[in-house]
């Protein structure tokens, strides 16, 4: 039966091609500007790729000093000191831990010995275990070794896309550059990182050890510098005691200081953490999602109540042809099916057609898109926007369509059973 109903469909979408044309566009700007928001929250939250440990990794970013006794008074915020990697190291459900260090992207170029062409680049220093929090794909070579970090060896692994530019190949490893004016040599080169992940992205890795800000910190606020640090936990069930050890720890060091240190809700899950952009406040977790929530309302229900009123205004044209059927013996159950599977071939269609317009938002609105929820995206850094990885995810594109097809069968349900309610003899009537 549904082949005939959608053989039916097809007929009436060709006799009614304005109709259609205007229902399949709709419903696919619909299903496009949703799956964009999706695609923002996705890339922010999901296991992607460096960052495929996020389901298990927690965040400190920002701390805030504040006198013991006072804590609106006099505070300070900012980073965090490499003392703390010494206050977290003994953690029971700390399995590792990578500490970075974002530099300014002024003033940073790289070029090959005995050439004067230099390209810029954005650098971040980070410590050994960073390889084994952030899963990035060496394409030659290896990453620095524990010995060679704390030898501050000159040695950095670069991207894919800057040995390409520097050496004309992507195995770059064992090869010299010029940082600054100074030899370093390429341990390994691994897949271009997406902009989109701002806590990995980089175009050279650089042993922490070779970075004389990351080992500064403050004699009056000996926890407060320049670090961020991830902490992962042997699995994802151990995050939430993991947090619970990082808490408790802090409170330990503020027992008799005069100067106490607040976390501030920390430390964030991964995916939170994308959203804490303020170095003195947590984020407002419940106004982000109600501000998702309506957005994600406003396109689907703003273009469901439009295509409703088409419908219903299609309905009263066909209240002859279905008084017609109704006196052949056709029940309303079978009309309402048959409207119910011509509205699915329109949405199939829909759904296609919003694929394709949402790549074509993504990908020709540039890299600010990415920033409408988080303003640290760097939008200069010379490396791919989005992979494939980010663009299409099969979960993403059905949510989305999962919303946009209840609210077109609703729109669809509601006008025909309006329609249908009339009696046969109304409906025979109706075009005299």
């Amino acid at each position: 039966m549904w082949k005939i109903y959608l053989k039916q469909a097809w007929a009436m979408l060709r006799q009614n091609r304005l109709f259609s044309s205007i229902y399949v566009v709709g419903t696919g700007l619909s299903i496009a500007l949703t799956m964009t928001v999706f695609i923002i929250f996705y890339v922010k939250t999901a296991p992607i790729y460096p960052e495929y440990n996020r389901d298990r990794t927690v965040v400190l970013k920002y701390l805030k000093a504040h006198p013991a006794d006072k804590p609106e008074d006099n505070w300070r915020a900012g980073l965090l000191s490499s003392w703390v990697a010494q206050l977290l190291d003994s953690l029971p459900h700390l399995e590792d831990m990578a500490v970075t260090e974002s530099y300014p992207n002024s003033g940073n170029r790289v070029a090959l010995p005995g050439q004067k062409q230099a390209f810029q680049v954005y650098p971040l220093y980070v410590n050994s275990s960073f390889w084994r929090v952030f899963s990035l794909h060496f394409v030659s070579g290896k990453p620095f070794t524990p010995a060679e970090y704390q030898a501050r060896k000159h040695t950095v692994v670069i991207s894919e896309s800057l040995s390409r530019r520097l050496f004309a190949t992507a195995d770059g490893a064992g090869k010299t550059l010029l940082f600054k004016g100074n030899p370093y040599t390429v341990c390994g080169v691994v897949e271009d990182v997406s902009s989109a992940t701002p806590d990995a992205v980089a175009d050279v890795w650089m042993p922490l050890t070779l970075s004389d800000a990351a080992f500064y910190a403050d004699r009056s606020f000996p926890l407060l510098g320049a670090l961020n640090y991830y902490l992962t936990a042997p699995t994802s069930a151990d995050r939430e005691t993991l947090k619970e050890e990082v808490r408790d720890a802090f409170r330990r060091y503020n027992v008799g200081k005069e100067w106490a240190y607040d976390l501030m809700g920390q430390p964030d899950d991964a995916a939170l953490s994308s959203f804490r952009t303020d170095p003195i406040s947590a984020p407002d977790t419940d106004s982000l999602f109600r501000t998702l929530l309506y957005i994600v309302l406003a396109l689907l229900i703003i273009p469901a109540v439009n295509l409703s009123g088409m419908i219903a205004s299609r309905m009263d044209k066909r209240l002859a042809e279905l008084g017609i059927r109704q006196a052949y013996g056709a029940t309303r159950s079978t009309l309402l099916s048959q409207v119910l599977w011509e509205n699915l071939l329109l949405t199939l269609l829909g759904a296609v057609a919003g694929l394709l317009f949402c790549w074509v938002i993504v990908l020709t609105s540039g890299s600010w898109i990415l920033t409408l929820f988080d303003a640290r995206v760097d939008t200069d850094l010379p490396v791919p926007f989005l992979t494939m990885e980010m663009l299409f995810n099969p979960w993403v594109f059905l949510c989305a369509f999962g919303l946009c097809l209840v609210l077109n069968v609703v729109s669809a349900l509601l006008p025909a059973w309006w329609g249908l309610r009339h009696t046969i003899v109304q409906e025979l009537y109706a075009k005299r």
